[in-house]
């Protein structure tokens, strides 16, 4: 490795709104060549295997590189320029966006396919970034729009812009550290990263489930501390659990002799703080559904909605068992009805799951 890379090695931020760090004292008084002009965080998560730059990263407020301004709804990701070698002189670059860079990047499929280019609306940038005579580095903004970020079409999603950087006012720019490609996590940058709360607040989770009595056959039970609706016990008598070579298991199975099962529910009351959340019954053991069905949050309400209803009722959150985790947002402390919904009509069809979760954004936007 040459001197210019051991001196790059020493100075590049490691992502983190503190700015750029300086070397140490002996080390700016070698002779390291000439002084380019690049971006640290083009380098400074993958190590020089691309021009990746993560968000979020972080594990606290020192650490993470992103600011968030609640009274504006902004999100302010840190960026930076940087100067090699001994030269205080200051010095200026333009900065602009270069969505054809991630054009290419997806063309290319070198971006997974779960990444969308960030649209020009969601983001702004300062024209030209200065530093001033004495320093080597600059922090500036990529300020990025909460609201926008929230829409439901970017949900899952990665978002990706290149930043550039050209036209210095002096010294030169190093072209392989000149674009930082940022890709936004929108889950994991509006959701947060999550904490599991299930045994907190809710009873016979699963892993095994417990059964209320005992088992018919030894195979059907019915499940201790979670509600049923009578179509549910369509085992003589007992359902909405099941024991056998998947181990005791939430299920619900109609067919191979045994009924349908219309406006199947089963749920569970429990009391939130107010927050961001997640119920989420996945992975399944077994998931043979036919008729759509719902997992179904249903926040301050006396009963869980019934099946025709699940998607008109004001208030419910709900997703398909294809995409089981429903995520909520409560402004208070509530009680909220959390479950499973099917109308089970078709022959041979129902689900296992071995355990169900709730999960906590504390840090959700």
């Amino acid at each position: 490795m040459n001197r210019l890379h051991l001196f790059f090695a020493g100075c590049l931020l490691v992502g983190s709104s503190m700015g750029l760090l300086s070397c140490a004292k002996d080390d700016v008084l070698t002779d390291y060549g000439i002084s380019k002009i690049y971006m640290p965080q083009a380098t400074n998560q993958s190590g020089g295997i691309n021009n990746n730059y993560l968000i979020p990263k972080g594990t606290d407020s020192s650490t993470y590189n992103y600011a968030v301004n609640k009274t504006t709804q902004k999100i302010m990701v840190t960026l930076g320029v940087g100067l090699s070698g001994i030269s205080r002189d200051g010095f200026a670059v333009d900065v602009k966006a270069y969505p054809d860079t991630i054009q290419q990047l997806l063309a290319s499929k070198t971006l997974d396919s779960t990444t969308l280019l960030m649209p020009t609306s969601m983001y702004t940038l300062p024209s030209r970034v200065d530093v001033e005579p004495g320093n080597v580095a600059q922090t500036f903004p990529l300020t990025l729009d909460i609201n926008q970020l929230k829409q439901s079409a970017y949900a899952g999603k990665k978002l990706a812009i290149a930043v550039g950087i050209s036209n210095p006012s002096q010294y030169v720019i190093n072209p392989t550290v000149a674009k930082t490609v940022v890709i936004v996590d929108v889950n994991e940058l509006v959701i947060g990263p999550a904490i599991d709360v299930t045994s907190k607040y809710l009873t016979n989770s699963g892993g095994p489930f417990k059964a209320a009595g005992a088992l018919v056959g030894n195979r059907w039970g019915t499940l201790s501390d979670w509600l049923v609706s009578p179509s549910v016990l369509s085992h003589q008598g007992v359902g909405g659990l099941a024991s056998d070579g998947d181990g005791v298991t939430m299920n619900m199975e109609s067919g191979w002799g045994s009924p349908a099962i219309l406006n199947g529910k089963i749920y569970q009351t429990v009391s939130l703080p107010a927050g961001a959340y997640a119920f989420d019954p996945s992975p399944w053991v077994w998931q043979g559904t036919k008729d759509p069905a719902y997992v179904v949050v249903a926040p301050g309400m006396t009963e869980l909605p019934d099946y025709k209803n699940v998607l008109t009722t004001a208030g419910v959150y709900a997703s398909t068992f294809d995409k089981p985790r429903v995520t909520f947002r409560l402004t208070t402390a509530s009680k909220v009805k959390l479950g499973l919904v099917v109308n089970y009509v078709q022959d041979q069809q129902g689900f296992k799951t071995k355990a169900v979760r709730l999960l906590n954004f504390p840090k959700s936007l």
